[in-house]
């Protein structure tokens, strides 16, 4: 492959896995990579010396290869600001914890919300591409969504418009007795891994959950429950935002097999009979995209594509 252009470092910090990328920003190029596993458990700090070791790692092999890198771009599955300041916790806690000052040993540093940064790259180079408007979510370890206007990922107010699933629905059924919903906490792939884990009596991932649909009914009625639910947020989310296309992304949306049976379901909720054809498609880029995408973004890309 070739190495002439610019580049940077984009380093997608998971609930699970944490994969660093060395990418050339001209055309979203991965030159290298690295995966491990996120320490979450171990707590914000622990995550953070991991970044740091693979951002050096990367850096490393970039001034070998193709020279020093533009920026070290770093996304994480939780709330971000617009002013690039992690803002919860439900993976691991960034928040009063001074990433910034080792990780510009590297490069100059971007944070970025994991799914903005992976709806960026979809539109830049990948499902989303040529959209004016679409709306980009996540199925993976958790749940997220960004819409996207002519190429720029919508942060809202604060940078909080990322979650629609986290917060409890409430109805109520005919005798008038409470229901609540939550998706995150029912159909995300955290939960459906501990969900089917208390049901086999051992620990358990959404993959192997889904990996056991054929075999075993009980997790065929998991997942037909999981991806109807999944569906019904979809197509409330297509029914509030109006869309081009829906892009899935994540360990469990970016699935082809998964995406066309949560596609079919979701055409279900959508209101307008004429947009129940919309596209609803599979993500392109697949685990690289929030890598890719942050570390565009914490390029000079950024300023020339984003701002």
């Amino acid at each position: 492959m070739a190495t002439a252009g610019a580049f940077a470092i984009g380093i997608d910090v998971g609930g699970t896995k944490t994969k660093a990328c060395l990418v050339r920003v001209d055309d979203g190029a991965v030159i290298t990579e690295r995966t491990e596993p996120t320490p979450c458990a171990a707590g914000g700090a622990a995550v953070l010396d991991l970044v740091r070791a693979l951002a050096s790692e990367i850096q490393v092999e970039a001034l070998s290869s193709v020279g020093p890198v533009r920026g070290l771009g770093v996304c994480l599955p939780e709330l971000v600001t617009r002013s690039g300041e992690p803002a919860s916790s439900w993976n691991f806690d960034w928040r009063g914890l001074d990433f910034r000052t080792p990780l510009s040993t590297v490069a100059p540093v971007y944070l970025e919300s994991d799914v903005r940064a992976a709806a960026f790259a979809e539109g830049w180079i990948g499902a989303g591409k040529g959209a004016d408007v679409f709306v980009y979510v996540t199925l993976s370890t958790g749940l997220s969504h960004t819409l996207v206007l002519e190429g720029r990922p919508y942060a809202g107010a604060r940078g909080f418009a990322i979650h629609f699933s986290g917060s409890d629905l409430v109805a109520y059924d005919a005798a008038g007795v409470e229901v609540r919903q939550n998706l995150e906490l029912f159909a995300s792939g955290k939960a459906l891994g501990e969900r089917y884990g208390e049901l086999i009596g051992a620990p358990a991932t959404a993959r192997q959950l889904f990996n056991a649909e054929v075999t075993d009914p009980r997790a065929a009625k998991m997942v037909d429950q999981a991806l109807n639910t999944t569906a019904s947020y979809l197509g409330q989310l297509i029914n509030t935002l109006d869309p081009e296309r829906l892009v899935l992304g994540g360990g469990i949306g970016g699935e082809p097999a998964i995406n066309r049976r949560l596609a079919a379901r979701t055409r279900e909720f959508i209101w307008a009979e004429s947009v129940r054809n919309l596209p609803i498609v599979a993500s392109t880029l697949g685990d690289n995209g929030c890598a890719i995408g942050v570390a565009a973004l914490a390029s000079k890309l950024r300023n020339e594509v984003v701002r």
